[in-house]
């Protein structure tokens, strides 16, 4: 069980790793172009599409959808290890 925590865990870590790169690329000139960073556009989009759907940058003035990502992976990560506790 203790192996599946740790798996858990550091997938999680990762995910919050890319999604605050995420988060500060736009003010890295040319960053959505340069191929170094396109595996962090590339594993984060199809989790930050989602809430910009819900959340245009419009609307915010700024594109805050890899923080409510953060936010809402948390969230399920305690969910989930609060789950493996259980069993």
């Amino acid at each position: 069980m203790d192996f599946i925590i740790f798996i858990v865990n550091f997938v999680f870590s990762a995910l919050y790793i890319l999604l605050a790169l995420r988060a500060i690329l736009p003010w890295v000139p040319n960053s959505k172009r340069n191929h170094i960073f396109a595996p962090v556009y590339a594993l984060t989009e199809p989790l930050v599409v989602i809430v910009r759907l819900a959340l245009p940058p419009q609307w915010m003035g700024m594109d805050v959808s890899p923080f409510v990502v953060i936010i809402l992976l948390w969230v399920l990560q305690k969910v989930m290890l609060q789950l493996l506790a259980v069993l």
